[in-house]
C-alpha cells in the first residue's frame, strides 16, 4: 500500500492514538529486526553448547536477549518518530500518519524505510532459513530412502479397499454434520462481528469487540488441537472430530460473513430505516438479501475445507478415513496407504467439482 500524505486533519485523540500505534508497530518492528540480527550473529560466531556440539537453533532461541531488544526497538523507534522530519517516516508512521510531503515522492532505495523493509526481509529470510534447519543437499541427494514409499504409492494394495471406503462415507459425513452445526451460529455472530453494523452504541461496540476477540482465539487454535480436547471429552470417535471441525468452522464462517456484511450497500439500508422500521426489520429485509448468496458460497467452500481437514482429525482418533491412514503410515504398509490416499484424493477432486459447479449456480 502506498505511504498516505500528511493529513492536517483529525482530532487530538485520534492523532494521539495513531502515533501510539506507530511507536508499537516500530518498536515491535526494531525490535524483532535486533533479534533476528543477534540471532544469525550467534549461529556464526561458531559457539558450541554443553555438548560440544554447535549450538542448535532451539539453543540459540533460548539465549537471545529478548528484554534488550524490547527495549532498544522501543528507543529506536520514539527517536526515529522524533526526527523524522530528517531521517523520514518509519514504516510504522509510514502507515498510521503520513509520510513527509519531501519524502512522499521518493523511491523506496532513497528512504531510510525502504532499506529497513529490504533488510527486515533478508534477516527475516536466513532467521528462518536457520531456524527451520532447512537442508536442500539431504532432500536432493537421498532419493534412494523414498524409493519404497513412491513404489508404494505406484502399487495401491486391494486390502484395504472395503474398509476404506466405508471410512470416506464417514469422512464425508463428518464434515457435514460440522458444517450443518455451525451454519446457524456463525450466521447469529456474523451480525455483532461486522463493523458497520456495530458503531451506533457503546453496547454494540462491546459486542463487537468480544465477538471478534472470541472467533480470533477459536480460529487461532488448530482443529487439530481441538480434536484432541474433544477426544479426552466425548472419547475417541467421529463424534470427537465433529466437534472439532464444528468449533473451528463457527470462528471460520463467522469472519468471512462478517466481513461479506462489511462490505454490503448501505442504500437499502437507510432507505428501510427511513421508514420508520426496527433495526432487526433493517437486518432483516436490507442485509439479509444481499448476503445469502455468498453465505451460501462460503458454507460450500467450508465443507469442502473440512472435507481435507477430517483427514487430518483421523490421526488423532477423531474418526473417518485419516483413523486407518495413521497406523499404515507408521507401520510402511505404503501399498495400503497409496490406496487410501487416492481414495481422498479422488474424493476432494470430485468435491471440488461438484462445490464449485454448485458455486457457479448461485454466485
Amino acid at each position: 500500500m502506498a505511504p498516505r500524505s500528511v493529513s492536517a486533519t483529525g482530532s487530538r485523540f485520534d492523532d494521539g492514538v495513531a502515533r501510539l500505534q506507530a511507536v508499537l508497530v516500530d518498536a515491535m518492528l526494531v525490535g524483532a529486526a535486533l533479534l533476528m540480527v543477534e540471532f544469525l550473529a550467534l549461529a556464526f560466531s561458531g559457539r558450541r553448547g554443553p555438548t560440544g556440539l554447535l549450538l542448535s537453533a532451539e539453543q540459540i532461541l533460548d539465549l537471545l536477549h529478548y528484554a534488550w531488544a524490547v527495549a532498544g526497538g522501543l528507543l529506536i523507534a520514539v527517536t526515529w518518530g522524533l526526527f523524522s522530519s530528517r531521517l523520514g517516516a518509519s514504516p510504522g508512521r509510514a502507515w498510521f500518519i503520513g509520510v513527509p510531503e519531501w519524502e512522499a515522492g521518493l523511491e523506496w532505495s532513497r528512504t531510510l524505510r525502504g532499506w529497513f523493509a529490504a533488510v527486515f526481509v533478508e534477516l527475516t529470510f536466513f532467521t528462518g532459513w536457520l531456524i527451520t534447519e532447512l537442508d536442500l543437499v539431504t532432500f536432493l541427494t537421498k532419493f534412494g530412502k523414498a524409493a519404497d514409499i513412491v513404489r508404494g504409492l505406484a502399487h495401491p494394495s486391494g486390502a484395504v479397499l472395503h474398509e476404506g471406503l466405508v471410512l470416506l462415507v464417514q469422512t464425508v459425513f463428518l464434515a457435514f454434520m460440522a458444517t450443518a452445526f455451525a451454519i446457524p451460529v456463525a450466521f447469529v455472530l456474523a451480525f455483532p462481528s461486522a463493523r458497520n453494523l456495530t458503531r451506533g452504541t457503546l453496547a454494540a461496540g462491546v459486542a463487537y469487540t468480544v465477538s471478534r476477540t472470541l472467533m480470533n482465539f477459536v480460529r487461532a487454535v488448530e482443529p487439530l488441537v481441538w480434536a484432541l480436547i474433544f477426544i479426552s471429552w466425548v472419547g475417541i470417535g467421529p463424534f470427537a472430530g465433529v466437534l472439532a471441525l464444528w468449533v473451528h468452522s463457527v470462528a471460520a464462517l463467522t469472519k468471512l460473513y462478517s466481513e461479506q456484511i462489511e462490505s454490503i450497500d448501505t442504500g437499502p439500508m437507510e432507505a428501510i430505516a427511513a421508514t420508520g422500521a426496527s433495526p432487526l426489520q433493517v437486518l432483516r429485509y436490507g442485509v439479509v438479501p444481499q448476503v445469502i448468496p455468498p453465505f451460501l458460497s462460503f458454507t460450500i467452500y467450508r465443507w469442502d475445507i473440512n472435507v481435507r481437514m477430517s483427514t487430518i482429525i483421523g490421526f488423532v482418533g477423531g474418526g473417518g478415513i485419516g483413523y486407518i491412514l495413521k497406523p499404515r503410515v507408521d507401520l510402511g504398509e505404503w501399498g495400503e496407504v497409496g490406496t487410501l490416499v487416492l481414495l481422498i484424493a479422488a474424493t476432494v477432486w470430485l468435491m471440488d467439482v461438484l462445490s464449485a459447479k454448485i458455486r457457479e449456480r448461485i454466485v
